[in-house]
């Protein structure tokens, strides 16, 4: 047989194809129509084709034996079908099993095409995952089923997902790797950020304390949680982030007026090189951790500024010092800015009416001592002020709260030195890295989330806004061949030989 004749069908329904817009009932339709069953017989085109080529690679025929990684010859032959759902739909694959009894098949066919050990194609696969990261199982499902033909239940997409989140931790293992070597060579300062947020889990995901306060709670209302009921439902989600930068030197009162928009900082230096991730599964201490794992891959001679920043929360800054004290490690350890402005204004609050402009000023002022590195005497002052104006319980206890967040971190507060060194004092990314990553995603309306589904989506959305999705998806196939085929045979190569002779 000719290899044309394995694509007649092909070419038969190309010919039907433009008959078909060529005919008078055609020429008639308005350009939707035409577009809808153009892409349809077009998909169906694309799969002919496709299965014309399967056809034509032949069965996978290598001779009266193929010996297994275990080195046992399977030489029993059968001939044996499976079918694959492709972007295209679903195609039939011909193919010779070799085996023996109390033995796996193997197919020399399908190691050769790299297939799935699944029902859907590495393709489909991909495209399912780069729109359930983006939004719900349910949204994902009515964008490719048009797209391909093919449907794919939720409990299906799940499993997939989470089997191509696999080979996540032994990416990220390899040597660090960057587009841009000579730009990361020549930048000072290698930034380190962590931070965390609570998702809303399955009762059997959440942690043991969690699940038993939650099992005590007495519901207000039958269908709907009231107010405090809902803190017993999440589970935090731990993430981290690390980048390059190059210095950004600023005095205090250039932050102020970037802040109050009164005047255009200078352009600000851009991250480079920058992974974000986050875990569920994982406590703080394990992604503190991996953060280290990466920061020292990336700076295996410490030749960089080692620049960490944190929110104050204490089992975060212990780790962060326990960490760096075990792996020798000299750290230059910053409060986020951000936080300390809202700590200000929760206490300007009481001080002055909400909307009043004596509220602001009173916020730029106290942010500007901050910033020149008087963070103490700005705590002794609100203390002060709190005394003099004989407030009420509660806002007397958020004063004492913001004076107390400003001197249990006075260590962390040196602003000034901080800006004149040109080092970043807030931290953007890690809660951008918190509202992408996390609140986006698997805080939509009405989820609630298992453990590792959960696991899977976070790694997956954090290959994807680290930009690495394509070299990963590379990666994962080069494992998945691995595992699947590779592993599988005594001599893969021999039987790739024995196919194409």
């Amino acid at each position: 047989m000719q290899s044309f004749d394995f694509f007649v069908a092909a070419e038969r329904h190309f010919t039907q194809m433009v008959e078909n817009l060529q005919s008078s009932v055609t020429k008639e339709s308005h350009l939707n129509i035409l577009e809808h069953d153009l892409l349809e017989e077009s998909r169906k085109l694309a799969r002919l084709r496709l299965q014309g080529h399967i056809d034509l690679r032949g069965l996978g025929d290598v001779g009266d034996v193929v010996i297994s990684a275990e080195q046992v010859k399977l030489n029993h032959r059968r001939k044996m079908s499976r079918s694959l759902y492709t972007v295209f739909g679903k195609i039939s694959i011909n193919r010779i099993g070799y085996c023996r009894p109390r033995h796996h098949n193997r197919f020399p066919l399908d190691a050769s095409l790299n297939l799935p050990l699944g029902s859907f194609s590495y393709e489909l696969q991909q495209m399912l995952v780069k729109e359930v990261i983006k939004g719900s199982f349910e949204e994902s499902m009515l964008t490719i089923e048009p797209l391909t033909g093919v449907r794919i239940g939720k409990r299906q997409a799940l499993e997939i997902v989470k089997q191509c989140a696999d080979d996540f931790d032994s990416f990220y293992q390899q040597q660090f790797l960057i587009t841009k070597p000579d730009l990361v060579q020549r930048l000072p300062i290698m930034v380190l950020t962590t931070d965390g947020k609570g998702v809303v889990m399955l009762p059997s995901s959440l942690r043991e304390g969690t699940r038993k306060r939650q099992l005590d709670t007495n519901h207000k209302l039958k269908h709907r949680l009231s107010k405090g009921e809902k803190r017993n439902r999440k589970r935090m989600v731990k993430n981290a982030s690390i980048y390059f930068i190059e210095r950004f030197v600023r005095q205090p009162n250039e932050i102020i007026d970037d802040l109050l928009r009164k005047k255009v900082m200078q352009k600000r230096p851009r991250p480079v090189g920058k992974r974000i991730w986050a875990s569920v599964e994982k406590d703080s201490s394990e992604v503190i951790s991996e953060l280290f794992d990466e920061a020292q891959r990336r700076d295996s001679l410490q030749s960089k500024e080692w620049v960490v920043l944190v929110d104050g929360q204490k089992h975060q800054l212990k780790e962060i010092k326990k960490m760096a004290k075990k792996r020798q490690i000299e750290l230059v350890v910053i409060l986020d800015i951000i936080h300390v402005i809202e700590y200000l204004w929760d206490a300007a609050h009481w001080f002055f009416d909400e909307s009043s402009q004596s509220g602001e000023d009173w916020v730029s002022t106290k942010l500007l001592e901050v910033l020149n590195s008087n963070g103490k005497k700005v705590a002794g002052s609100i203390r002060m002020s709190a005394a003099k104006r004989n407030l009420s319980e509660r806002p007397k206890k958020t004063a004492e709260t913001c004076a107390s967040y400003l001197t249990n971190n006075k260590q962390y507060l040196d602003y000034k030195t901080y800006l004149l060194q040109g080092y970043p004092i807030g931290t953007g990314v890690i809660e951008g890295t918190c509202r992408y990553l996390i609140k986006d995603r698997m805080d939509i309306t009405g989820a609630r989330w298992s453990i590792d589904g959960a696991e899977a989506i976070l790694k997956l959305r954090s290959i994807a806004k680290s930009n690495d999705f394509e070299e990963y998806w590379n990666f994962h196939l080069t494992q998945e061949f691995e595992r699947n085929y590779v592993s599988k045979y005594h001599a893969l190569d021999q039987v790739f030989s024995a196919l194409s002779s």
